[in-house]
């Protein structure tokens, strides 16, 4: 079936009461096509016959979304809009032209109408056309296409927009998993032992599991496993992560770098220097990331060369709205350092766990995360490491971003 086109007011809009309603403000609502929904938000300012403001469409389930400049003119009754500059765009979101009609019925205030295609904006084609519902903000939140909604238009704090309230309602519903790994102790004499791995991971498992909505029955903790114990766990979260779930794993432990075969790897507790096969390779770990079938997986790792998983080293790129990074799908891992080694009482776990813990916003981005305490890291690190976040490479990831979802209790 053909994919749902996200439609963007150019819009045409008329009503009796040009004169004596003023339409400034937030509107919020949904637009339709074969049957398709896509969330919509309008910010009005109308000054006179002058209106300027932003236009967002969003579907999460079609990767589509939009935002845009608008400025228009009264005139006749007519309320006339036009798109002056696309903020973004992703997949098949376009333009369109839409003839709205304005009501006010028991304080309610709506824009409803249709939308369709015109060439003469070189977006959407003729043929393509849709209904249009809009309320004043203040009633969007008891509409039903806002309430089952998994959009929100803005960056605003979440709890302040009736959008944002329905992604984390919806969130809420969704399972978060988690494996967390530490290593101290080593059966091979010749890889020293740590005294910090297990602690870190016990701390992690913690606030995830008091702060964040990570029930403890999907929070796995090893304690010095087994490459087969390690094996195991990533099994199990083959069979048991649904596409609709998200997952956190968390490795604290040895960590090497192989310079012939230029490849990274985990030491699980039954390593040894002198052969490779009881080693997890980085390229086992994005076998295991790529098939879990996830909506997203995050990977933290604090270990020596830890960021030879990345697919580019560097900080991953420009954020946009909590929404518009959660509806992709995502393969993102962040780690400790690059090609090098990092001390065993990590700096970069004490400010992970700071952040986590001192995070007040309901909705945080596993980049936002990372932007808030990685030069902390770097100023305070003994050895000058710089911690790296980015995509997995070749395990699925489409652009998309971890979405950590606070408790309200």
């Amino acid at each position: 079936m053909r994919r749902t086109l996200i439609t963007l007011l150019v819009t045409l809009c008329s009503f009796t009461y040009a004169q004596t309603v003023d339409i400034s403000g937030t509107w919020l609502g949904t637009s339709t096509f074969l049957k398709e929904h896509t969330q919509l938000k309008y910010e009005l300012t109308q000054r006179g016959d002058q209106i300027t403001g932003f236009i967002y469409a969003k579907n999460l389930d079609k990767q589509d979304s939009i935002k845009a400049r608008i400025s228009g003119t009264i005139r006749k009754g007519e309320i006339i809009l036009e798109g002056e500059e696309i903020i973004y765009r992703s997949g098949m979101a376009c333009m369109a032209k839409n003839v709205l009609t304005y009501q006010l019925n028991a304080d309610k205030e709506t824009l409803t109408g249709r939308w369709k295609g015109d060439l003469k904006l070189n977006t959407c084609p003729p043929v393509v056309a849709g209904n249009v519902t809009l309320f004043k903000e203040q009633a969007a939140a008891a509409t039903p296409a806002l309430a089952q909604s998994e959009l929100t238009p803005t960056t605003e704090v979440a709890d302040k927009d009736a959008v944002g309230k329905a992604l984390i309602n919806e969130l809420g519903k969704r399972k978060y998993y988690a494996l967390i790994i530490g290593i101290n102790d080593y059966l091979n004499d010749d890889i020293q032992d740590l005294d910090n791995p297990i602690n870190d991971a016990e701390q992690l498992a913690g606030v995830l599991t008091y702060h964040y909505s990570f029930d403890q029955e999907n929070v796995t903790v090893l304690e010095n496993p087994r490459r087969e114990d390690i094996i195991t766990s990533l099994d199990r979260l083959t069979n048991l992560v649904t596409e609709k779930d998200n997952l956190l794993i968390f490795y604290a432990g040895h960590g090497i770098w192989n310079e012939q075969l230029n490849q990274g790897y985990w030491l699980p507790s039954d390593a040894s220097l002198d052969s490779k096969s009881y080693w997890l390779s980085n390229s086992t770990l994005r076998d295991y990331v790529g098939g879990i079938k996830s909506k997203h997986t995050l990977l933290i790792s604090d270990a020596c060369f830890s960021g030879g998983i990345l697919k580019e080293r560097a900080v991953f790129g420009n954020s946009r709205a909590i929404l518009e990074v959660y509806k992709l799908p995502s393969r993102k891992a962040m780690t400790s350092g690059t090609l090098k080694t990092v001390p065993d009482e990590s700096v970069f776990i004490e400010y992970l766990l700071k952040n986590l813990v001192n995070n007040q916003a309901p909705l945080l981005s596993a980049d936002q995360l990372f932007r808030h305490f990685k030069t902390a890291v770097i100023n305070n690190s003994p050895n000058g490491q710089v911690p790296q976040y980015g995509p997995i490479s070749q395990a699925g990831d489409e652009g998309g971003d971890f979405v950590f979802l606070k408790r309200s209790n």
